[in-house]
């Protein structure tokens, strides 16, 4: 069996935080040299590859978005889980006419729903953003919006970077961040000394007597 070109790395993310703003969707794909990321609208497919030797740095910036879509589907749970008990029947479900029954079943349903998406949202864990640095562009990475998959995704892609760049000493890493920030490295240099400084030559005939200072 053939070898495949490429592998999944992340499934596809929107690249909006929400999906309603915008359906493209993002996902990255490990090939044999190069990362692949693959933008999807559902009609049209924009490739991006970020060749191993290219790539210089991967930022990852941690956020609060976990913590206000917790805040947001636990104020929802909480919500239709008042408007459920407020609206049952005190009588005993026995009793309870059809249209008690399905409205019933519907804010239960909802309520349902919005308890599992708390649960999945506090799995997946913190949030994050994810960024890809090269010489000519940063890119955002949507796909790892988690800081677990990202950690899991930059695991697996290091050593093949480090294949293709070779690794770096930590004295040239701090010359190269020093350089990067602005600052010239510091260097030891020998200064010629003062000419007026220096003591005067004479020259003496042969035949004069060695002088003693």
């Amino acid at each position: 069996m053939p070898e495949k070109e490429y592998q999944r790395l992340t499934r596809a993310r929107s690249r909006s935080a929400f999906a309603v703003v915008s359906m493209t969707r993002s996902s990255l794909w490990l090939g044999k040299d190069h990362l692949l990321c693959v933008d999807s609208s559902g009609y049209s497919e924009t490739y991006k590859r970020f060749y191993f030797r290219d790539i210089q740095a991967v930022t990852v910036q941690q956020t609060d978005r976990h913590l206000w879509w917790s805040a947001i589907l636990g104020l929802l749970t909480f919500a239709f889980f008042i408007i459920t008990i407020a609206t049952t029947p005190k009588t005993s479900p026995a009793q309870w006419t059809g249209d008690e029954v399905a409205g019933g079943i519907i804010l239960g349903g909802i309520t349902a729903l919005f308890v599992l998406l708390l649960l999945v949202n506090l799995f997946k864990g913190r949030a994050c953003k994810c960024f890809l640095r090269t010489a000519v562009q940063i890119e955002e990475l949507p796909s790892l919006n988690r800081l677990r998959r990202a950690r899991k995704t930059l695991a697996r892609l290091r050593p093949l970077v480090v294949a293709a760049q070779g690794e770096l000493a930590p004295e040239e890493i701090s010359s190269r961040m020093r350089s990067t920030a602005g600052t010239p490295p510091q260097t030891s240099t020998a200064t010629a000394p003062d000419a007026a400084a220096a003591p005067p030559t004479t020259t003496l005939p042969p035949s004069a007597p060695p002088v003693m200072s």
